[in-house]
């Protein structure tokens, strides 16, 4: 059976964009033009993936994926920006979207992206073999919000491959949320002795050393290397 996706956004061009290159991957999809259809069209039925934009008028797609979550529906989501970031990231990520990619994007940047995030259903602790596979269960358990489960395999990943800079920003951001700052800053440094290129790292070392310390512009990293998240309120 084919995987069901609802496309919300409020741009045609994007709507019709997004449409035609995952109709292309046999995935069945929906549209709605704003959040409030969108809303509507998951009462009336399921759904396997949400892309949702961040900023559209009336409902904002923060406040679509907060009342699909005070629904009671984990269906994932990947949200969609044209300004490069995500407000609020803490709560978007306990709220289920880890998951980013900025305007513009390519057909291949998208596909790639709706493909990870599908087939990363599908895993099951007892059946993990690749690398990849640690990664993105890792990312699956903090989307569960089981962060000392996530913790636990991005530290097995890091065990299994020293060379990629992923896990540690991720480690970085966990740390980040138990607001062990300092911690965060060994794996964002870790990260980028491995890759001083790597730029969710870079921005995180960066933000953190400022001398007010926040949030803003937690930066989680994404296959596609865009999508800085926010957070709005500052560390107290």
């Amino acid at each position: 059976m084919n995987k069901k996706i609802l496309i919300v956004d409020d741009e045609k061009n994007i709507r019709m964009t997004l449409k035609h290159c995952l109709v292309e991957q046999n995935y069945e999809i929906d549209i709605a033009v704003n959040g409030d259809e969108g809303l509507h069209k998951l009462q009336e039925e399921k759904f396997d993936l949400i892309l949702l934009d961040i900023k559209m008028p009336g409902l904002t797609g923060m406040e679509v994926l907060k009342e699909i979550r005070q629904k009671g529906n984990n269906v994932d989501v990947i949200m969609m920006t044209a300004y490069g970031t995500i407000e609020r990231a803490v709560e978007a990520m306990k709220l289920g979207a880890i998951d980013f990619i900025s305007k513009p994007f390519t057909p291949d940047e998208i596909r790639k992206v709706v493909k990870e995030v599908l087939e990363r259903q599908e895993l099951e602790e007892n059946e993990l073999e690749s690398y990849k596979d640690i990664i993105n269960f890792s990312k699956k358990c903090i989307l569960q919000n089981d962060y000392a489960k996530a913790e636990e395999y991005l530290k097995k990943a890091v065990a299994m491959d020293v060379d990629f800079p992923e896990p540690h920003n991720l480690l970085g951001v966990l740390a980040e949320f138990r607001r062990e700052v300092q911690v965060a800053q060994k794996h964002y440094r870790a990260a980028l002795a491995l890759d001083p290129t790597y730029e969710p790292a870079n921005k995180n070392l960066e933000r953190t050393s400022q001398f007010r310390y926040t949030q803003i512009g937690i930066n989680m990293g994404v296959e596609t290397d865009k999508g800085d998240v926010e957070h709005e309120e500052e560390s107290k």
